[in-house]
């Protein structure tokens, strides 16, 4: 949290090289390339667009893009964006609003962790969590505060990009020296710990989409589908995934 009221964070966005006049668009591209084509796959969809709409949370909401894409939803009745800084929110997070062109009538900010969310239980229709599981050190017990907040019926959307079971153990280690160098938790999941997790958080239906847009060029396209169809692509190279949980 203090890295973010501080403006510690902002540094660090400041100096990732990019395009982008924007900072943090920069550091998303650097740090997170495949969460905004994995968005717009689910709102591509023919069954999972239908299931956006009514009360929205983006849970550990960051730069709050995603809040922005989905205020833009004519199905959708509000958004309310959740994180750890008011600063953040009231800076980094205004400006990504305008410049996603987002609809301010729908959204409200809220401040706090994404284990102690501060509304009350089945307040909204769907929740997402993008590329932060793995930044929580309690990862269940996150996901059963998303169980909480929605309906009956409603949806959690998670997107995460998996580590491969092959080479699970170094990459544990790596996250292991960034998080004690930097300070900001990464640990490493295999996309069966992620489903398990949510059925631990008390989701039945849980069902996971590969988002196969990101994968560029004709012959990695078929190594993928090579890999996927002999049962391997999760423990050699797993895609992004969008993660479905009904409630």
């Amino acid at each position: 949290m203090m890295r973010f009221e501080s403006g510690l964070a902002d540094e660090v966005a400041q100096s990732t090289a990019g395009p982008h006049d924007e900072p943090w668009l920069n550091f998303l591209d650097a740090t997170q390339p495949h969460t905004q084509p994995a968005i717009e796959y689910v709102l591509g969809h023919p069954d999972l667009k239908e299931r956006i709409g009514g009360r929205i949370l983006d849970l550990a909401a960051g730069t709050c893009w995603l809040t922005a894409r989905l205020s833009r939803l004519d199905k959708v009745e509000g958004v309310a964006a959740l994180h750890l800084s008011r600063r953040f929110l009231r800076s980094v997070g205004e400006r990504m609003i305008r410049r996603f062109e987002g609809d301010d009538n729908k959204i409200t900010f809220a401040v706090s962790s994404f284990n102690r969310v501060p509304f009350p239980s089945t307040e909204f229709d769907c929740v997402f969590l993008v590329a932060a599981i793995r930044h929580s050190l309690t990862p269940i017990k996150t996901l059963m505060e998303a169980h909480r907040l929605l309906r009956p019926g409603g949806v959690l959307f998670v997107v995460e990009s998996p580590n491969p079971v092959i080479g699970l153990e170094s990459a544990r280690t790596e996250a292991i020296r960034l998080s004690r160098e930097t300070g900001i938790i990464e640990i490493c999941y295999t996309r069966r710990e992620y489903e398990y997790m949510l059925r631990q958080a008390g989701f039945d239906d849980v069902r996971c989409y590969p988002v196969d847009t990101v994968t560029r060029g004709v012959l990695r396209q078929a190594g993928r589908m090579l890999l996927r169809t002999l049962g391997l692509e999760d423990a050699f190279r797993p895609p992004t995934y969008v993660f479905v949980a009904t409630r």
